[in-house]
């Protein structure tokens, strides 16, 4: 059964920003009367909805795993929990409306085992899942072919048992898989006093690592041994470098491959990595460890340091060349926002350059604070420059979530979605960044929602 790996974020956390400059939106046209009502939310009227379904009664999708986009854009994929089996349902034909059951335990892709962790390759033709097969000391990696109605079958085997498994994938042909054996965490916090080293293992022991799997034609196996416990990672687009976000009991660290080498992160574990710079030489992570590091920071590989870019705010991601956008108040400070952090702030978006010396601030017409600041969270589509924020907003009747879309280059914001902040809230965008789906639900239900966002 999925296990959610997001930390949980701090309270009294907040965006500084500086040298700052506003431009005025453009007045919007009057809207229609008329609204769709999500699962928990409503959409914006005027806000063109492509698909509006309600998920299966009894189906809690999983926070850890936003909506995953296949068949180029085709089908819309949505992980979770039913009847305490971990089930993965697609959303595909005319208006997605053709539901099925991709993978389930006990059923397809792990006819004998639990889902542990699923990832959907580049092109989203093909599901890889991480299975453990209970009592039989087994895990076993499955790709899953989206288009085939057929059976998954497992294309690597790992004996052992194992207290972190991820996959991961860095072309529409290679995996990553990250393991952590179970003795190790029973051993001291020592580590291996092995040096590095790369061997191709066609039918690997259980040993903790990193497994590349290949499978163009032929699967194959290859094993990167390192001097560090694994967690799960998150691989940068050159595919040569990772962050992993550590946990309780493995430090946040970065993974280089060329290297046969493994960074500590200056933060305590676990941290959440938000996003990869374009280039693939620089992450930003949110440091969600209370006092004075809560944070974004901006971690550099070529120096190998860490530069703080935003108090609090959860939500940020690269834009642009090199640039960062960040949600937050430029008013607020660090001080104010521990000692108040249920104060009314103005919740603005900022554009930062690569360091930190030129800043450009816009409004988004509503307050939040600083404690709902540190829960919101950022998606962006390059091929559109556009991002969408999910944030919330102080109100009488208490706290409402807001989905805003955010075009960079025009500097125009537009509420998609508003509505009480209960249950939860995933996005992300279409592989051309046109479309973005919704899935957000409490106690009495869950719904998928695809809405084209004004630009």
């Amino acid at each position: 059964m999925f296990r959610s790996f997001l930390p949980l974020i701090a309270a009294a956390l907040t965006l500084t920003m500086v040298s700052c400059s506003t431009q005025s939106g453009q007045a919007e046209k009057p809207l229609p009367a008329e609204t769709i009502r999500t699962a928990t939310m409503n959409i914006t009227p005027g806000v063109e909805v492509l698909a509006h379904l309600t998920l299966p009664s009894g189906f809690v999708p999983a926070a850890q795993y936003p909506p995953m986009w296949l068949q180029t854009g085709n089908e819309v994929a949505i992980a979770g929990v039913r009847d305490g089996r971990t089930t993965i349902i697609g959303y595909g034909g005319a208006g997605y409306r053709t539901e099925r059951v991709i993978a389930r335990d006990g059923g397809i892709g792990a006819s004998d085992g639990h889902i542990v962790d699923v990832a959907a390759s580049p092109n989203g033709m093909v599901l890889a899942l991480v299975v453990v097969k209970p009592g039989s000391r087994q895990l076993d990696v499955v790709s899953r072919d989206v288009i085939s109605e057929g059976a998954a079958n497992p294309i690597s085997s790992f004996d052992g048992e194992f207290d972190s498994a991820s996959i991961g994938w860095i072309d529409d042909f290679t995996l990553m898989l990250a393991l952590r054996t179970r003795t190790e965490d029973r051993q001291s916090d020592r580590g291996s006093k092995a040096p590095a080293e790369a061997v191709q293992a066609p039918a690997p022991a259980a040993s903790s690592g990193l497994y590349i799997i290949t499978q163009s034609g032929v699967v194959t196996t290859g094993y990167l041994k390192l001097k560090c416990k694994m967690s799960r990672p998150t691989w940068a687009p050159d595919g040569n470098v990772a962050a992993s976000s550590g946990d309780a009991s493995a430090p946040a660290i970065v993974i280089d491959r060329a290297k046969e080498s493994c960074q500590m992160i200056p933060a305590r574990p676990p941290i959440r990595i938000l996003d990869w710079a374009h280039d693939s030489k620089a992450f930003l992570f949110q440091n969600v460890n209370p006092p004075l590091e809560t944070g974004v920071y901006r971690y550099d590989l070529t120096s190998n340091t860490a530069r703080l870019v935003a108090i609090a705010s959860g939500a940020a991601a690269f834009v642009g060349n090199d640039q960062i956008l960040a949600l937050g108040d430029r008013g607020l400070t660090l001080a104010s926002a521990q000692t108040a952090p249920d104060r009314p702030v103005r919740a603005e978006v900022a554009i930062s350059n690569q360091s930190g010396s030129d800043i450009e601030v816009e409004s988004l017409g509503f307050n939040t604070t600083p404690a709902m600041l540190a829960g919101s969270t950022m998606t962006y589509a390059r091929a559109t420059d556009a991002a969408a924020i999910a944030t919330f907003s102080p109100t009488a009747e208490g706290p409402v979530r807001k989905i805003v879309s955010y075009s960079v280059a025009p500097k125009r914001a537009f509420l998609i979605a508003f509505g009480p902040a209960r249950g939860l809230a995933t996005m992300s965008w279409s592989p051309r960044g046109h479309y973005l789906a919704l899935v957000d639900g409490d106690e009495s239900g869950a719904a998928l929602t695809i809405v084209s966002p004004p630009r």
